[in-house]
């Protein structure tokens, strides 16, 4: 069974998490940590990369509409663990707000430890994750509308979309 997801302006799903798109996924208790590629600047044109690019993202195992994923690109990856394999302050900052985002409260320790878990254990496996997206992962556009096919002799001599 194919899974449908809602497209965007240009005709590509929004976001799809986890499942076939991932590269690899961790999961504990009700959270889960998938890292795959996406393409940050299409909702955020400001954003310094084009095109897919590796990222960790930590969303709920549960679907729901009203809570949100919080996404750290592979270029950003030295703001959560030091050299060392301490965390640094910016963590502990940004799993609160991770908290906040998947749903729970800012102060729910039981949900931070877990996020402070997946994040750590994550990171090493975000900064070997390849930086070029494999090309059988790649999003097509979905074409919308009729298409029509001239044949002749076996041949196609002209298809087009309507």
């Amino acid at each position: 069974m194919k899974e449908l997801s809602l497209l965007g302006p240009r005709g590509t799903p929004l976001v799809e998490l986890g499942g076939e798109r991932a590269w690899r996924t961790f999961t504990k208790g009700d959270i889960v940590c998938s890292l795959q590629w996406l393409d940050l600047q299409a909702q955020d044109p400001e954003f310094p990369e084009e095109g897919p690019i590796p990222c960790m993202v930590l969303h709920s195992a549960f679907r729901r509409m009203d809570i949100g994923a919080h996404v750290i690109p592979q270029r950003y990856a030295y703001l959560y663990g030091a050299r060392e394999g301490k965390p640094t302050p910016h963590f502990f900052r940004a799993v609160c707000d991770a908290c906040e985002t998947l749903g729970f409260d800012r102060n729910d320790k039981a949900a931070q430890h877990r996020m402070m878990d997946l994040v750590v254990e994550g990171l090493p496996d975000l900064i070997l994750m390849p930086t070029e997206q494999p090309s059988d992962l790649e999003v097509q556009r979905h074409r919308m509308g009729i298409e029509v096919s001239v044949k002749a002799g076996g041949k196609t001599l002209h298809t087009e979309v309507m």
